[in-house]
């Protein structure tokens, strides 16, 4: 979370980016401010030698200077892990639904698996005889 105008906000993308010879658990946090629009991002690393977690937020000149170099230490995106995936991975829940016909009667439950980046699969589809 971002605070940036006195609101807080979330960021729009997320770099993970590559290990590098210091830092492990690298990403790079890019958000714009609502209210005044501004730029701003936050790179969040932990040092391999003592397992120190490190937290920078940048804006402005520094933080033109800095993209450009982290943007060639990309692994993956947020945005890539949604076009990539198309059936459920992470944290998952069940979402239970009645297809009802024109009398308002159940003639059908279906079960899927979601997760929280929008993908869901069908798991058990119960025809119900009347």
């Amino acid at each position: 979370m971002f605070t940036h105008c006195n609101i807080k906000f979330k960021p729009h993308e997320t770099w993970f980016l590559y290990d590098n010879k210091n830092f492990t658990r690298r990403k790079f946090y890019l958000a714009t401010c609502p209210i005044c629009q501004k730029g701003l991002a936050k790179l969040i690393e932990t040092r391999i030698d003592d397992g120190e977690v490190f937290s920078e937020v940048v804006s402005g000149s520094k933080l033109e200077k800095l993209m450009p170099r982290l943007i060639k230490e990309v692994r993956y995106t947020n945005e890539d892990m949604k076009k990539f995936k198309t059936s459920p991975f992470g944290l998952c829940y069940g979402n239970n639904k009645e297809i009802h016909n024109s009398k308002g009667e159940i003639i059908e439950i279906r079960q899927t698996r979601c997760d929280f980046y929008g993908n869901k699969e069908l798991i058990l589809s119960v025809k119900i005889s009347q």
